[in-house]
């Protein structure tokens, strides 16, 4: 299916699983679906799985939006205190339209505790979340929910609210991040568990590409990784540091809820010379959420402007302080307000960071040594953030890098035919 179809089956007011391989597009498309469901006067409700995907989209997240927290399950009482609670009965009773991002992550039974949520608290008792229309985006063979304690696989589509919802599937196919064939064909293999020994050998030699390693991210699987080699890279630097804090407005606990969320640190500390990551989009000057630079100059921060020489083009830009948002409905004002913000400039140091953390962003160069991945998809997900196989330094791998679940093979080949009917609607 292509993006103009998947908006047409969600401007028509279906319950729409928006899913396909990384780099189809699908935060853009969402980000049009909103845009147009609003045009027409919808109120929507816009939540991700996790913090970091809900800064995206100027959301929230799902366990936030719904009052779920951490639990594991809903007693009555919980349910009665949602539906009492001023705040939380006109958050959840007035939306039109529910989005959820990075669906992936999020567990079947907290799914189903959503669902559980929206039924008692807009007393829709007989209609899948209390008759709300509800679009979930995301894929599969990405990251997966996290059992700390347990290797059950959660995953959202094992829900029963799942099947109640009839959602329509609308897999996006034409991938635009890459564009090489060979490459597709290795993603491709990954996410159906058949590379084979051509697959391998073109892996293995990415071993000797080291040409751009010096501008590259180096994607690691733990935080503790991440956070050494981020801190003894800029303490290498003797240039002078300077310092950034992030500016705030609104309520004290939405803000802190953005705070979490967000990727921007409330201590930003740079250096000329620093690896940064730019943290949002900006088509018009070729810049997206990923793109790798090196501070230039830092002698206008008071003014609002530090210089970045981005690796790829070699280009010059200033980058100006963002503001982050959380939107919610006002009943007063009939229409969606800013309740809460963060104002801090979009980078964050680059040596390193986190396959977790990496989803939804894409880079033209990446080190990666994936020797120690414990997920499923961890391996697809790092290797797909790169634009091209020549951005690719890969150190290592283990056999659990290159693995999917079954399960979810089974399930996206489903997901494809649902989609291949109805796009023929």
């Amino acid at each position: 299916m292509n993006q103009k179809k998947a908006i047409q089956l969600a401007i028509a007011g279906h319950n729409i699983f928006l899913t396909g391989n990384a780099g189809t597009g699908k935060t853009y498309t969402l980000n049009n679906i909103i845009q147009e469901l609003r045009n027409r006067g919808k109120i929507v409700a816009v939540t991700a799985s996790t913090g970091i995907a809900s800064t995206h989209i100027n959301g929230c997240t799902i366990h936030s939006w719904a009052g779920i927290g951490i639990k594991e399950k809903l007693t009555e009482e919980d349910l009665w205190k949602l539906r009492n609670n001023k705040f939380s009965y006109n958050r959840i009773s007035i939306p039109d339209v529910l989005i959820i991002d990075e669906i992936s992550m999020l567990h079947d039974y907290r799914f189903d505790m959503v669902n559980d949520v929206c039924t008692f608290v807009r007393g829709g008792y007989k209609k899948a979340f209390g008759g709300l229309q509800v679009i979930v985006v995301g894929d599969f063979f990405q990251l997966p929910p996290v059992n700390k304690n347990s290797d059950k696989k959660n995953y959202c589509f094992n829900a029963e609210s799942w099947g109640q919802a009839k959602f329509k599937t609308c897999y996006l196919q034409k991938i635009y991040r890459q564009s090489d064939p060979v490459f597709i064909d290795i993603l491709n293999n990954i996410r159906g568990n058949t590379a084979n020994g051509k697959h391998h050998h073109e892996l293995d030699a990415l071993a000797s590409n080291t040409k751009n390693r010096d501008l590259a991210v180096n994607l690691f699987c733990k935080n503790v990784n991440v956070d050494i080699l981020n801190s003894s890279e800029l303490v290498k630097l003797k240039t002078k540091s300077v310092i950034s804090n992030m500016e705030s407005d609104g309520l004290d606990f939405k803000v802190a809820m953005l705070k979490k969320n967000c990727l921007a640190t409330e201590t930003l500390i740079l250096k000329e010379g620093a690896k940064v990551m730019v943290l949002v989009n900006d088509f018009i000057r070729g810049i997206v959420n990923g793109t790798l630079g090196e501070v230039v100059d830092t002698s206008g921060i008071d003014d609002g402007v530090i210089k970045i020489k981005v690796y790829r083009t070699e280009k010059v830009l200033d980058i100006t302080r963002h503001k982050w948002k959380l939107e919610e409905y006002s009943e007063r004002e009939g229409k969606d307000v800013e309740v809460a913000s963060i104002t801090q400039f979009p980078l964050k140091l680059a040596w390193a960071l986190t396959i977790h953390k990496s989803q939804g962003a894409t880079f033209d160069y990446i080190n990666l040594d994936l020797r120690d991945t414990f997920a499923d998809g961890m391996g697809y997900v790092a290797l797909s953030r790169a634009t091209s196989l020549d951005g690719i330094y890969l150190e290592g791998y283990n056999k659990n890098a290159l693995c999917v679940d079954e399960t979810v093979i089974q399930k996206d080949e489903k997901f494809l035919s649902e989609s291949m009917e109805n796009d023929l609607c």
